[in-house]
C-alpha cells in the first residue's frame, strides 16, 4: 500500500520560494520540449535528452523520463494530440532529495540539491496530524518525494508504504449507497453524514480559485474523511458500492441551473476512494458494481418500477413493501456485489 501526506513550503523564505519557483518553471519548459522531441521523433524507447538550459545533466534526464511517459500515455490512449504539461508538477528521486527531521526548530527539513546552476536549497517543514498517524500506525517513507506548484503555493508530497494486511475471513457483509443529500446509506438502515449540502451551496457562491473557494473546497474533503473514518468496520469483511461513472454528465439544463451548481460540488469520486482505501488497510474487500435500477427494483420482491421511488421513501407497486429509499438502494447493491459477480468489479 501506498499513501501521500503533503507539505506546505509556505514557512520557507521568500528567497528561497523565488529560487524553487525559478527551478520548477524552468522544469515546466524543459519537459514541454522533450515532449515535443518525442512526438516528433516517434522514438519508442526511453531517450537521455538534452537541450539548452542551466538545469543539470541529471534533471534533464529525469525531465527526460517524466515526458516519455507523457508521450507513451497519450500513445496508450491513441489520442492523436500532442500532449502539453500545464500542471507544474516534478518527480524527484532520491538522488535530488535529502529529508532529516527534528534538527532545530522546524521537525522536517527538505534538501534539494543536484539542481543545476550550483542551486541547493534547504526548505523547512512542519509534521502534522495526517503525516504523524502514517509514522506512528508503522507506515515507512519511501525515497524521493513530488514537488507541486499551485494557486495556492507550492507543496511537497511525500509517500509512505506499508505491506496490506491479509485479507478478513470472517464478518459480514455491507452495503453503500451513495448520494448527494445523505453522503453514504448502508444496506442495514444506518446513515453516514455530516450534512455536506450546506457546504456544497458555500462552495456554489464563491468565485472560482478564490482563497474562500478553496477553503471550502477543503472543508468538503475534510468533511468527507471524517465521515468515513467514523464508519465502524470492525465486523466487515465485505463492502460493496456504486460504480458511479458520470453522474453528473450532461445535466445542465435537465435541472435548475441553482442545484446543478451544487450538484457539480458532489465529489462522489473522492467519497469512493476514501472508501476503497480504507477498507485495504483494514483487509477488508471492496467491490463495485454497477448501479443501474438500485433505486428503482424492490429489495424485497425484485420487482422494478419507477413509481415505487417517491423522494426519499420507497413504496413497492408490486408488494407494496415500505422502505428509505437509499437504504432499499443499498441492500439492492449488497445483492448484486454478492450474488451478480458479472456485475461486480474487485476494487
Amino acid at each position: 500500500m501506498i499513501r501521500k501526506s503533503t507539505f506546505s513550503l509556505k514557512s520557507a523564505n521568500q528567497k528561497k520560494i523565488n529560487a524553487l519557483n525559478r527551478f520548477m518553471d524552468e522544469c515546466l519548459r524543459v519537459t514541454n520540449v522533450f515532449i515535443d522531441l518525442l512526438w516528433e521523433s516517434q522514438t519508442p524507447k526511453f531517450p537521455n535528452l538534452k537541450t539548452e538550459t542551466w538545469l543539470s545533466a541529471r534533471a534533464q534526464q529525469n525531465l527526460s523520463k517524466q515526458a516519455s511517459e507523457i508521450v507513451k500515455s497519450q500513445r496508450k490512449r491513441k489520442r492523436k494530440t500532442k500532449p502539453v504539461l500545464h500542471k507544474n508538477s516534478i518527480n524527484l528521486d532520491s538522488r535530488f532529495v535529502d529529508i532529516r527531521f527534528d534538527e532545530n526548530s522546524f521537525d522536517v527539513w527538505l534538501k534539494l540539491s543536484s539542481l543545476g546552476g550550483k542551486m541547493i536549497l534547504k526548505l523547512p517543514m512542519q509534521k502534522h496530524r495526517h503525516f504523524n498517524k502514517f509514522i506512528n500506525d508503522g507506515w515507512k517513507m519511501k525515497e524521493g518525494c513530488r514537488l507541486r506548484k499551485t494557486d495556492k503555493g507550492v507543496f511537497v508530497d511525500l509517500y509512505l508504504q506499508k505491506s496490506e494486511p491479509a485479507t478478513r475471513k470472517t464478518g459480514k457483509s455491507v452495503g453503500f449507497d451513495c448520494g448527494y443529500k445523505k453522503l453514504l446509506v448502508d444496506s442495514e438502515g444506518r446513515i453516514h453524514d455530516v450534512g455536506l449540502e450546506p457546504i456544497y451551496e458555500k462552495i456554489a457562491r464563491k468565485r472560482q480559485k478564490s482563497k474562500a473557494f478553496y477553503r471550502a473546497l477543503d472543508e468538503r474533503d475534510n468533511a468527507i474523511n471524517r465521515t468515513i473514518n467514523a464508519i465502524s468496520l470492525e465486523n466487515v469483511k465485505h463492502i460493496v458500492a456504486e460504480d458511479l461513472k458520470c453522474v453528473k454528465k450532461n445535466s445542465r439544463g435537465k435541472i435548475r441551473k441553482k442545484f446543478n451548481d451544487k450538484l457539480q460540488r458532489w465529489s462522489y469520486p473522492k467519497v469512493l476512494e476514501k472508501l476503497s482505501r480504507v477498507c485495504e488497510e483494514m483487509g477488508i474487500a471492496f467491490t463495485k458494481v454497477n448501479p443501474a435500477y438500485t433505486s428503482q427494483k424492490c429489495s424485497s420482491c425484485g420487482h422494478i418500477d419507477k413509481r415505487s421511488r417517491k423522494g426519499e421513501s420507497f413504496v413497492c407497486m408490486s408488494c407494496g413493501m415500505r422502505m428509505d429509499a437509499d437504504c432499499n438502494a443499498a441492500i439492492n447493491i449488497l445483492h448484486r456485489g454478492i450474488f451478480s459477480p458479472s456485475a461486480a468489479e474487485r476494487a
